[in-house]
């Protein structure tokens, strides 16, 4: 079975000045897509996921901290973590970090 999303830009209105918004867009038995809005000054502090997680920036500039090291987030950029892998995201400079999270189940 096919399943589309279309992701847009939440209006001014919804998206607060500072704090983070976490927006789900497509849940099922096997995977999630899920869309994350990181103000300038927020920080996602270390967690894990119990699975495995394809990560695409989708605007905005920003760091994923990982054991391993910071990987440098940007537009078009996808970054794989292990399930159980460590990691801490903040967005870096005054704009907005959006970017899509891809969970396998």
């Amino acid at each position: 079975m096919a399943v589309r999303c279309e992701v847009t830009n939440p209006s001014e209105e919804h998206f607060p000045e500072k704090g983070i918004l976490s927006e789900t867009v497509h849940k099922n038995d096997y995977t999630a897509l899920v869309v994350m809005h990181l103000a300038p000054g927020e920080e996602l502090n270390e967690h894990t996921s119990k699975f495995p997680v394809w990560i695409q920036t989708m605007e905005g500039q920003g760091v994923l901290k990982t054991p391993s090291g910071e990987h440098k987030m940007r537009p078009g950029t996808w970054i794989f973590l292990d399930p159980s892998e460590e990691h801490a995201v903040y967005p870096v400079g005054d704009k907005v970090l959006r970017f899509a999270l891809v969970i396998m189940k």
